[in-house]
């Protein structure tokens, strides 16, 4: 949830009784008013940025770089995306997903004409729906610096839960990692895109 260019750590598992006494103990962010979320998830083999349909909108989040567990993303305002999508926008997609899409239109176009582009993408776009439950609170360290940590549910494809610290100093985020890492220990770090592909796999064997 943070904005701009930041740092990440994030894990999937199920939280410790520890983490989530802390967690309530901390002051809600005063930004989060969107805590039930249903996103739509672009993924391809091999993607490394998240990409995502939350609502009427499409929303990019740069992968730049990783550092052990940790991992440096860019959110940024111009890449949240209303529909109508531009041609300009289309383009984006392709390179940020790796894929090839039929000959678009030179107009803008709306979600349902998205949907049909990207069905017939090369190689193939899988569409992902993930319906969570968020809480997102602030964690102030005694240095100054300030943290965001988001617990999540997920209800949707499969029932998971996932914390994530995020922070614009990377020194101050591995500090706060082990500072919590013991009510962490039963958490796997992970991505929403390498989350993505298990997903994939899950609901085709279904």
């Amino acid at each position: 949830m943070a904005f701009g260019d930041h740092w990440e750590w994030r894990g999937f598992g199920r939280v410790s009784a520890s983490f989530r006494a802390w967690f309530l103990q901390l002051p809600p962010l005063a930004l989060s008013t969107e805590n039930r979320l249903h996103d739509e998830y672009l993924w391809t083999p091999g993607c490394i940025h998240n990409v995502k349909l939350r609502y009427d909108a499409l929303k990019f989040k740069r992968f730049l770089a990783r550092e052990g567990q940790f991992e440096r993303w860019l959110e940024a305002e111009k890449d949240f995306l209303p529909f109508p999508l531009s041609p300009t926008h289309l383009q984006q997609l392709e390179s940020l997903l790796n894929v090839s899409l039929p000959p678009a239109p030179t107009h803008s176009i709306d979600r349902d004409a998205f949907l049909r582009l990207i069905a017939q993408a090369h190689p193939r776009i899988y569409l992902i729906s993930v319906v969570k439950q968020r809480r997102l609170h602030r964690w102030l360290l005694q240095s100054g610096e300030e943290l965001i940590v988001e617990w999540t549910h997920i209800l949707q494809p499969e029932p998971v839960e996932t914390v994530a610290l995020e922070c614009q100093d990377l020194p101050s985020l591995r500090h706060a990692f082990t500072l919590l890492r013991s009510k962490l220990k039963a958490m796997r770090p992970m991505n929403y895109v390498a989350a993505l592909s298990e997903w994939v796999m899950y609901s085709e064997t279904e």
